[in-house]
């Protein structure tokens, strides 16, 4: 593949202030996202061009860090750090990579999140939102379970981007860099149209630490504070592994959830002793049944 001259070329330190200023500067955890970015940076050179990134590139600079005897989780948010320079410089007009779009390969952690929430604990976590007063973060709360959204699409998410007939929403500037719209169904709508009613901003105009802080009230107030992976994103993630499980497709579950790798969406599913038994049993009882028919026509 040749090299393409007629492209519009993004520094990498360029791209780096670019993210920063846009998402970066606002998140808690946004001046560590610079620094790991810079550690690409430093290491790929201080006048490199987003648009020379490539797949091999990736992999040497995780090999890079592997020998300098990072943990996997580690490694994974400077990648995570990386790609996100490149979601950033997808988006400019003229822009493309010189070898085509690098993939990025995460390792396998140990740390893997799999809380699930069920019908009873959600109930709950409402409950104890609308106990302790703030009943405005349930509503937030049924959202995310519903649309299994990122926490801060939900709260990007304008008016201009909620259907006149409640019966879709539409994300932009999303992790991945693409838009997307999701169906809503009565819960959601029935939500959506109250809060609309109601004259508010956007549909749920909180800060990020705001919904933190009250999560974190939330969890001490249901006596879970100990339960590390009870997270805010749980709560996306409950929704995305019902769909799997309820039988819509990996693909349609892709597309729901906004991943750009559909290896992201595949970690959702991860099946219990017992659902495993259920299934394999399933197939096996199909099977005998299957077989004693034919058995029977032949007689």
């Amino acid at each position: 593949m040749g090299r393409n001259y007629e492209n519009t070329y993004i520094k990498i330190k360029t791209a780096i202030q670019k993210v920063y200023e846009r998402e970066w500067s606002t998140q808690k955890e946004g001046t560590k996202s610079k620094e790991r970015a810079e550690t690409f940076l430093n290491w790929f050179g201080k006048e490199t061009c987003v648009n020379d990134i490539t797949t091999e590139s990736i992999r040497d600079f995780k090999h890079y860090l592997r020998q300098k005897n990072y943990s996997p989780s580690t490694i994974n948010t400077r990648l995570a750090s990386v790609s996100k320079l490149c979601t950033y410089a997808k988006g400019v007009s003229g822009f493309s990579f010189t070898w085509g779009t690098p993939l990025f390969e995460y390792l396998r952690t140990n740390n893997q999140r799999t809380f699930r929430t069920t019908p009873e604990l959600e109930l709950k976590i409402i409950r104890a939102t609308k106990r302790l007063g703030y009943g405005e973060k349930a509503d937030l709360w049924t959202f995310l379970i519903e649309v299994g959204c990122r926490l801060s699409e939900a709260l990007k998410l304008s008016w201009s981007n909620v259907s006149e007939n409640y019966e879709y929403v539409k994300f932009t500037n999303t992790k991945n860099g693409e838009d997307r719209i999701v169906p809503i169904f009565h819960k959601v709508s029935s939500l959506l149209k109250n809060r609309k009613e109601r004259n508010l901003p956007k549909p749920f105009p909180f800060s990020i630490s705001s919904v933190e802080w009250t999560w974190n009230k939330v969890r001490k107030e249901l006596g879970m504070s100990n339960e590390k992976d009870f997270v805010i994103h749980s709560l996306r993630h409950t929704c995305i592994t019902r769909l799997i499980k309820n039988g819509v497709g990996i693909e349609v579950a892709q597309l729901v959830a906004g991943h750009e790798d559909i290896r992201m969406t595949q970690k959702y599913n991860h099946p219990t002793k017992e659902e495993l038994r259920k299934a394999i049993k399933n197939v096996y009882t199909k099977d005998v049944t299957n077989n004693g028919n034919r058995e029977r026509e032949t007689d």
